[in-house]
């Protein structure tokens, strides 16, 4: 059974997406830990392993795939205006991977 749209966007995109800001706020920009976990809404323990690279075959894929120049841009407004930024940021970099704009879009 394939994987409708949204599921696809649950289970590989957010994930992906997630992972390749926390990567980007941690390398590119030396913020800790802790800070990550506060822009982003998740916990420490869960960043810690975000930057470890433990995560899926497929998340990894998918993270190779997110539009470099978005997730640069994103970046500085999620550290300036947090959670708005982040939601906006995710879904862009859904709509872009998986083809289609959602209902739940908060870019509209």
């Amino acid at each position: 059974m394939v994987d409708s749209k949204y599921e696809k966007a649950y289970k590989e995109i957010i994930p992906a997406a997630r992972a390749a800001l926390i990567v980007e706020l941690s390398k590119n920009h030396g913020i800790k830990e802790d800070a990550i976990s506060e822009y982003v809404g998740i916990t420490q323990a869960a960043i810690s392993k975000y930057l470890n690279g433990k995560y899926s075959d497929r998340i990894k894929s998918t993270m190779e795939k997110i539009d470099k120049e978005m997730l640069k841009e994103y970046t500085e407004k999620i550290r300036n205006e947090t959670p708005r930024a982040l939601n906006k940021y995710l879904c862009t970099a859904c709509s872009k991977l998986n083809g289609f704009d959602c209902r739940f879009s908060a870019n509209r």
